[in-house]
C-alpha cells in the first residue's frame, strides 16, 4: 500500500511522537506552547479548507472529490465545536485569531498545500495525508491525557467521525495506478515534506512556550 511506504521513508515516528505530542499525553506540556500551537492551527485549517476545495475542483474524477468533500466538511461542526471550547478555556478570541501573524513554518506548510492543489489532485492528497492520517495516530496516543483540555482535543482525532475522513482519503490514495519510479518518488518528497512541517509545527509551539 502507498501509505506505508510514504510513512517508512519519512520522519513518521519523529512526528507523531515528537516531545510536544508526548507531552500532551503526560499532561506536562505548557499551556502557553498549547495556546500558541491552536492559534497557528486554526490558522492552517482555514488555509488546509481552502486548498482541499480548489484541490476537489479539479479532480479528473468528480465521484471522488464529492466523496472527499463530504467527508472532510461533515465532520467540520464537531471539530469547530471542539476547538471552540478549547478556544474559551483558554481565553482565546476570534480577534486574536484574525491579528496574529502566520508563523514562518505555517506559512511554509500552507504553500505546499496550495502549490499542490494548483497542480494536481493526488499529489495533493499525498501533501495533505501526513496532517489527517498522523492527527489520528496523535489522537488516539494522547487520548487519555490527564489534562482535560489536551483530552477533548485528542478524543476528536481519535473519534470515528475524524477516521472516517482519513479512510476516505487513503481509499482514494490507494487507487493510484503507479507506472513509474519516478511517480512514487515524487509522492515521496512531497509527502516527506509535509512530515517535516509537522515536526516544524510542534518544535514552534516548544519554541513560544
Amino acid at each position: 500500500m502507498i501509505i506505508e511506504i510514504l510513512k517508512s521513508t519519512s520522519r513518521w515516528e519523529q512526528y507523531t511522537r515528537h516531545k510536544f505530542v508526548r507531552m500532551m499525553k503526560e499532561g506536562s506540556l505548557p499551556l502557553s506552547a498549547f495556546r500558541y500551537y491552536i492559534i497557528q492551527d486554526s490558522k492552517y485549517v482555514e488555509e488546509m479548507n481552502r486548498a482541499s476545495l480548489k484541490a476537489a475542483s479539479v479532480a479528473p474524477d468528480i465521484d471522488e472529490a464529492i466523496e472527499f468533500i463530504n467527508k472532510m466538511f461533515s465532520a467540520s461542526d464537531k471539530g469547530k465545536e471542539v476547538h471552540g471550547k478549547i478556544y474559551n478555556l483558554l481565553k482565546i478570541s476570534q480577534e486574536e485569531i484574525k491579528r496574529t501573524p502566520i508563523n514562518d513554518v505555517n506559512y511554509a506548510y500552507t504553500r505546499h498545500l496550495h502549490y499542490w492543489a494548483d497542480k494536481d489532485w493526488y499529489k495533493y492528497l499525498v501533501a495533505l495525508t501526513p496532517c489527517m492520517l498522523g492527527y489520528l495516530e496523535i489522537g488516539i496516543f494522547v487520548k487519555d491525557s490527564a489534562n482535560p483540555i489536551y483530552k477533548e482535543w485528542a478524543e476528536f482525532y481519535a473519534s470515528d467521525v475524524y477516521k472516517e475522513k482519513v479512510d476516505t482519503i487513503i481509499k482514494i490514495l490507494n487507487k493510484i495506478n503507479i507506472k513509474a519510479q519516478s511517480e512514487i518518488d515524487e509522492y515521496i518528497d512531497i509527502f516527506r515534506r509535509s512530515v517535516n512541517y509537522e515536526i516544524d509545527f510542534w518544535d514552534s509551539g516548544l519554541a513560544n512556550a
